[in-house]
């Protein structure tokens, strides 16, 4: 694998990859150091750029890249361990890891005002109208990026603009913090027909470890009746209880439901979130959001022959001229939407308006379309796609796409997402915990007079173990905190750690991923907060630079994304391209935190490299780790305020 680009950061050097290339936003001629990339990678690392410590004059080129197989530079505030290396041996949180004050915000402007003081004061707003519009830290283009906005997010500003330098039309202090210029990428009409089409924004669905735990594939099937399962009593004891037909789910919401129904008191759901956060905010009439398995939007894989992106909705002369197959595909499409496995679309929308009276959907800025283009591309192969609605038209279901394309759904399958999510643990229930890996397992649970039954876990279902084992008839088994029993052959063990390491000290949060153990704990200073299951790179413990394994070391996030694209070039041995990947988190190099919806192996080596988890769980962690994403911003940037991670065998 070949490094396509390099783009440099203050501090933070990243370096992309053929297999899921950035691609930067447009930018005036006069730049800041380039940013994190808007699109994400999934492989290590094949060379980085050398660090640098001062703002380079512009995003760097392809030719800047240092050559595959020169020795890589690592990341500054990244600690990283060759195979078998452990982090959590370090004597001390290392000196380049500590936070040095850089990410502290200067102090030009006060905040723009959210909301009136009085009758007669108003609200002023910008919006973006592009993939990504740059959050400065100064109104200058030299300044450091803290974040950025996405297409139809709309933020509060101050009234007059801080400055013009190099921006004509005004930067402008946004809320909560930093600036914006008004140009190419924002605008001060909140009513563009760019920001009309994209003003679905994603959703940010997460669980608070304090909340009620989500375990196992209870989301979004429901349990049936007599089945058992863990919950937590108010004192914080785990006890047995017998669901009721219904309970213990995510309330999987119907197609077209606006929030994740009420479900009985001890069922296992995701409650209602903090006030101020963006997730499952209770939607207005009319502007239903679907909510699938953690997933921000609804999302399509395409199928083959790939589909057309038209630009706007076409005709049935169009459709057929555009799709020469169209009426054997129609066919087959019938068929296959009868099929036991067939997942529905969610119900209409309306149609946009922006789509009205076979108008085109208009361009995010920096997008070249000609007024007259019905085509805009075809989608490539193994590709998927976040749509903020979908509608219906001459008899097909079409779906907008966040880059405002049009995408016939009968040549995609709708993703249904994994329901695995991990294990909240509130206090008073802690490590070890066993997450059942095999589909039929069983445990044992003490009956009457000395006898016990068989009740079935579900596929990677969690247990939370006191930590004693017996042997019975022959077979090793673990106890359960609750006193059944599990098979130690049919669960993977996550226990606790060997040592504490320094750093686990009060209030401070991080991260601890085990490759051997596919595990991911969060903790915050020594207590563990939340256990789950992950798949990191393919190759196991590799070395990251020369094969699909996940990096060793000890690392800070850096840069969030909600979502993020990643792509690979078509002649690679595995093609991919994925838009809209969910709640991203580099922590060095090319390495991410990110939800995957196209794999549900979680708890396998499966990525190029990253740590994928399931949607709900990469939600929680997308919340609950350090820098913060402001509500309306789609990504933001720390240079040493992210949250510590662990990688380790």
């Amino acid at each position: 694998m070949r490094v396509r680009g390099v783009f440099l950061l203050p501090a933070i050097a990243l370096a992309t990859l053929s297999v899921s290339c950035p691609r930067p936003a447009s930018e005036p001629a006069a730049t800041s150091p380039a940013p994190a990339p808007a699109s994400a990678v999934t492989a290590p690392l094949a060379a980085a750029a050398p660090a640098v410590a001062a703002p380079a004059p512009a995003a760097a080129r392809a030719e800047d890249a240092a050559p595959p197989g020169e020795e890589a530079a690592r990341t500054p505030g990244a600690v990283a361990a060759g195979p078998g290396g452990d982090p959590l041996a370090l004597p001390a949180l290392p000196p380049e890891l500590v936070d040095d004050g850089s990410d502290k915000l200067p102090e030009i402007d006060p905040p723009p005002a959210t909301s009136p003081t009085a009758a007669e004061e108003e609200v002023h707003e910008l919006a973006s109208i592009a993939r990504e519009t740059w959050i400065f830290a100064e109104p200058r283009w030299t300044s450091r990026r803290i974040g950025y906005l996405r297409a139809g997010a709309v933020v509060a500003r101050r009234p007059e603009p801080s400055g013009r330098t190099s921006c004509a039309e005004g930067w402008y202090r946004i809320e909560p913090n930093g600036y914006v210029c008004i140009g190419a990428s924002a605008t001060l009409n909140i009513h563009d027909l760019a920001v009309e089409a994209s003003s679905r924004r994603p959703v940010r669905r997460f669980a608070s470890p304090s909340l009620p735990v989500v375990r196992g594939e209870a989301a979004p099937a429901t349990t049936q009746a007599g089945e058992t399962t863990l919950a937590a009593a108010p004192s914080g004891e785990v006890t047995l209880a017998a669901t009721q037909p219904g309970a213990n789910a995510l309330a999987a919401t119907q197609p077209g439901a606006n929030a994740l129904a009420a479900t009985q008191a001890g069922a296992n759901a995701l409650a209602a979130t903090q006030p101020g956060a963006n997730a499952l905010a209770a939607t207005q009439a009319g502007d239903a959001t679907t909510l699938l398995g953690g997933l921000p939007y609804t999302y399509v894989m395409s199928r083959s022959p790939t589909p057309p992106l038209y630009a706007r909705l076409p005709d049935e002369d169009e459709q057929r001229g555009a799709e020469p197959d169209l009426a054997g595909h129609l066919l087959r499409a019938a068929t296959a939407a009868r099929a036991p496995d067939f997942v529905a679309p969610p119900p209409p929308d309306a149609t946009p308006s922006v789509l009205l009276y076979g108008r085109p959907a208009p361009g995010l800025a920096g997008d070249r379309r000609s007024p007259d283009a019905l085509v805009l591309g075809r989608a490539r192969t193994r590709s998927g796609f976040a749509l903020l609605s979908t509608f219906d038209h001459d008899g097909r279901r079409f779906g907008l796409t966040t880059d405002l394309a049009v995408l016939p759904l009968d040549r995609t399958r709708v993703i249904r997402p994994s329901a695995f999510a991990g294990l909240a643990l509130p206090e008073g229930v802690t490590l070890p915990v066993a997450f059942a890996r095999r589909r039929h397992a069983a445990r044992l649970v003490p009956g009457g007079r000395g006898g016990v039954t068989r009740a079935p876990l579900r596929f990677r279902e969690a247990i939370p173990l006191s930590g004693a084992s017996r042997r019975l008839g022959g077979i090793d088994y673990l106890e359960a905190r609750d006193g059944s029993l599990v098979r130690t052959d049919e669960v993977v063990r996550v226990d606790p750690l060997p040592r504490t390491p320094a750093w686990a000290v009060r209030g401070r949060k991080w991260i601890d991923v085990s490759i051997d153990k596919q595990s991911l704990v969060a903790y915050e200073g020594a207590r563990p907060v939340y256990v789950t299951l992950v798949s990191t790179g393919a190759d196991g413990l590799g070395d990251p630079k020369t094969t699909r394994s996940t990096i060793q070391g000890l690392f800070r996030i850096h840069t969030k994304h909600v979502t993020v694209t990643m792509d690979g070039d078509e002649e690679d041995e595995d093609p991919f391209d994925f838009r809209d990947v969910p709640f991203v988190q580099y922590f060095t190099e090319g390495f991410a935190f990110h939800a995957a919806y196209w794999h549900d192996d979680f708890g396998a080596p499966r990525s190029h490299g990253c740590v994928n988890l399931s949607p709900l769980d990469a939600a929680w962690l997308f919340e609950w780790t350090t820098p913060e994403v402001p509500a309306e911003w789609h990504g933001a940037l720390s240079l040493r305020k992210g949250t510590l991670v662990s990688i380790r065998p």
